[in-house]
């Protein structure tokens, strides 16, 4: 970690009584620094914003964080944001003080560089033998019960692929361990529905707000095992082409496409 916050004060420490390390109870975002800007900042504050309203914690005021994260990030040329926002210390017991106020905590990571030299040659995906819960009370949301994922990651360890597809308990395609998924069949573009399961990113939405007639649906394995072409995405790495799945090889020139558009659209939304 190459820097810190927490409530403005600048460390890396916290009260064990947090409730964010006791319950998981708050969320979180990560983008891209680049240039002193941060990528799609609006878009991560106001979801910020929103998953403090959905889960009932006292969210910080939309302005000010704006201006916060953009004094950080002025600072850095290329490196990685995290926030996270939790409900403060309540003491024992799952019930929240009060006054449900909460901590904020930024910390800035070093950028994978490794994500821009894979970014043309592509990723092996490969499929998890675990599959994911479904929660709709939480399903969409950047929280902080990431178990799932860290039992993913552990899985993938063990793994010659780059990462894996992931299922949810009733056999619908979600996403990857820590990136959503889109691909190509019959030369329309498709991505999951994470309405019940799963997280709806922000590189996610900013797709779909390029490509509109994007289909979103319950797919299975049997359905995306026939994509012509696929990639993964996230804030952090962007669009990632896929070059195999399940040892099926597939074309990256249409996702190449994809990636240099949408590192086009990023520009207007710092």
């Amino acid at each position: 970690m190459k820097f810190c916050l927490v409530n403005g004060v600048q460390q890396n420490y916290i009260n064990i009584e947090n409730r964010g390390l006791a319950y998981g109870d708050g969320l979180f975002t990560t983008a891209k620094i680049q240039n002193g800007h941060v990528h799609y900042l609006i878009a991560h504050v106001e979801r910020l914003i929103f998953g403090c309203k959905k889960l009932g914690i006292s969210p910080p005021e939309r302005t000010a964080l704006i201006k916060q994260l953009s004094a950080v990030a002025k600072e850095f040329s290329l490196a990685v944001l995290k926030v996270v926002i939790t409900a403060q210390s309540g003491g024992r017991g799952y019930a929240r003080v009060k006054n449900n106020s909460h901590d904020l905590i930024i910390m800035i990571h070093d950028y994978p560089h490794h994500y821009d030299e894979i970014a043309t040659s592509g990723l092996k995906l490969g499929l998890s033998k675990q599959q994911m819960g479904i929660n709709p009370m939480l399903a969409g949301l950047k929280h902080l019960n990431r178990l799932e994922q860290v039992l993913l990651r552990e899985e993938l360890s063990t793994k010659s692929e780059d990462d894996l597809l992931v299922t949810n308990i009733n056999g619908d395609v979600i996403e990857a361990t820590s990136a959503n998924l889109f691909f190509y069949l019959d030369d329309k573009l498709h991505t999951p529905d994470v309405s019940q399961s799963g997280v709806n990113g922000i590189m996610r939405q900013a797709i779909l707000q390029c490509y509109p007639d994007t289909i979103i649906k319950s797919f299975t394995l049997d359905e995306v095992a026939q994509a012509q072409a696929m990639f993964i995405c996230n804030c952090v790495m962007g669009v990632m082409p896929i070059i195999s799945f399940n040892d099926k090889k597939l074309s990256i020139n249409q996702i190449l496409d994809v990636r240099a558009r949408m590192n086009e659209n990023v520009n207007k939304h710092d």
